[in-house]
């Protein structure tokens, strides 16, 4: 999704020539060589020499899994199980007669090294997305509307900016001050995690439109009200955009690229990479117990034999965890409670039409309304054949999206449609008239084997959880996803940092084991 802020900067405020942005890729990829040293995985350190090589099962198959999976695989027997019949997770490209389309993660950050390394291992294209300047160069609206009333006057959107610039940039200033990826050791990490988002935005001095954009930025980008989200997560996830000499960058960076060839096809590079060295990745295999004890691990996949591992990674996230709406998995000994982060909402919607009739009323594709997320066309910048149909794509997290949610479960898809075709019609004039197909909704709360958005920390949770989720559960059992991310939580270079960290710390698991057998 692009936020109203990354899109009234795009508009409003300092503009990145290519030479500029060249320094920033060059400044993240070199940061990239620290965090990535295991990249590729055979740079990490061996383990002792073994009898045999250690056995590493690893539930899910979403970018965490595979990247633990990829910084293990040349050194561990892997195996993963995958409930899913394809690879990716909450990443899903969807090939359509429109292009390349997403339907779950999108965007690419400048401040995201990880994905950015990965992207130039496997070659994959990267192309930016349309500067909210170009509508401008051509005078198209792209409107915002807050609480039902659209703010188009230029003074009104430069004042907002402006105010909405002082505010991020002072908590910017203070995110500096938080230990990224471990906020939980941050000096008053108790008393900034029992504070919401809502509080801030409270004590900002500005005026009530600025609250109110922040308020629908923070609630529709997190899938939570800003009363639900800890400070000190955000604090994290703003100080883990920061990039050197920008430490405002989450708000304006991380938002501004996308895979030519689709996401998933970074999934499926390192899926491909862990099968070449020996490893197994099992699709249509749901894992339904994980048994844990001091001799290892007992994996049971559904309809299957039971697996043996030394260790394994548990890459799926919490909403589906004991306890979760489509939980199928058992974990002996059980989660405690506290291991257990908020999941938000989120939806998307994608709409096939036949050409970009909004340039016929003055408009781009891109709006933001507090009625039903944010919208962009889903095949900007790809190369097409003209007469070719384009992709008008929907984001909505928290109230929004609840509210699609709701008329899913009460009519199915046809209500979703109805629910959709007014909202948008109220923007773009002439949308249903111009699909030249059904929409796809994708419904990620409903999807069984996600059970939600992306995670969202409430207040209290990340000092609570973060520790755990951190560490090995009984010697045994590691944690990866965005979930366990805190710098990066919600977005793919979260997924990917989590399980190079779970792989990592493995390895160093395997390497002293081996030290003392040795010794």
């Amino acid at each position: 999704m692009r936020s109203i802020y990354a899109r009234l900067n795009r508009r409003y405020g300092r503009k990145f020539i290519g030479f500029d942005r060249q320094k920033l890729v060059s400044s993240t990829l070199a940061n990239a060589m620290v965090v990535t040293a295991a990249t590729p995985p055979r740079d990490m350190p061996r383990p002792a020499r073994v009898a045999r090589r250690p056995r590493v099962t690893i539930v899910g198959a979403g970018l965490g899994g595979l990247m633990a999976g990829y910084t293990l695989a040349h050194c561990c027997d892997v195996t993963i199980f995958e409930a899913r019949e394809r690879v990716g997770g909450r990443v899903w490209s969807k090939n359509k007669a429109s292009g390349v389309v997403e339907a779950g993660g999108e965007l690419i950050g400048y401040n995201h090294p990880l994905w950015l390394a990965l992207a130039r291992q496997f070659r994959l294209g990267l192309s930016l997305f349309t500067l909210d300047s170009n509508f401008d160069a051509l005078d198209l609206d792209m409107p915002i509307y807050l609480d039902g009333r659209k703010i188009s006057n230029p003074f009104a959107l430069k004042t907002l900016f402006e105010q909405m610039e002082v505010a991020f940039g002072r908590m910017a200033k203070r995110a500096r001050h938080v230990h990224k990826h471990a906020p939980w050791l941050t000096s008053d990490a108790d008393a900034l995690d029992q504070q919401s988002m809502a509080d801030w935005i409270r004590g900002e001095p500005c005026s009530r439109l600025a609250k109110l954009a922040m308020k629908e930025q923070f609630s529709n980008d997190a899938g939570q009200p800003v009363e639900r989200q800890s400070l000190l997560a955000n604090f994290a996830v703003v100080h883990g955009g920061a990039l050197k000499g920008h430490p405002a960058a989450f708000f304006t960076q991380t938002e501004t690229l996308r895979c030519s060839e689709g996401n998933q096809a970074l999934a499926e590079h390192l899926a491909e990479e862990i099968r070449n060295v020996g490893g197994v990745v099992h699709l249509s295999s749901p894992v339904v117990a994980i048994d844990i004890d001091k001799e290892g691990v007992t994996i049971t996949p559904e309809g299957a034999a039971f697996h043996l591992a030394d260790y394994v990674v548990l890459a799926i996230p919490p909403s589906l965890w004991p306890g979760g709406r489509f939980a199928k998995i058992e974990i002996t000994p059980q989660l405690t409670s506290d291991h257990y982060i908020s999941m938000g909402t989120a939806v998307k919607y994608l709409s096939p039409v036949k050409r970009r009739f909004w340039i016929d009323h003055g408009l781009a594709p891109a709006a933001t309304s507090s009625r039903f997320g944010v919208t962009w066309e889903g095949t900007d910048n790809q190369i097409a054949p003209r007469g070719r149909e384009v992709e008008l794509s929907l984001f909505a997290g928290s109230r929004p999206a609840q509210q699609a949610l709701r008329q899913w479960e009460r009519g199915g898809k046809s209500a979703v449609d109805a629910f959709y075709a007014s909202r948008i019609g109220q923007v773009y004039r002439g949308y249903e008239d111009n699909l030249s197909q059904p929409p796809d909704f994708i419904p990620w709360p409903a999807d069984p084997w996600t059970g939600a958005g992306y995670s969202c920390p409430a207040p209290g949770e990340v000092t609570r959880a973060g520790p755990l989720l951190n560490s090995a559960f009984h010697k045994r059992m590691y944690f990866a996803g965005e979930h366990t991310c805190f710098a990066y939580y919600g977005y793919m270079e979260g997924a990917l940092q989590s399980g190079l960290k779970a792989g990592s710390a493995i390895l160093r698991t395997i390497a002293r084991s081996g030290r003392r057998k040795s010794a």
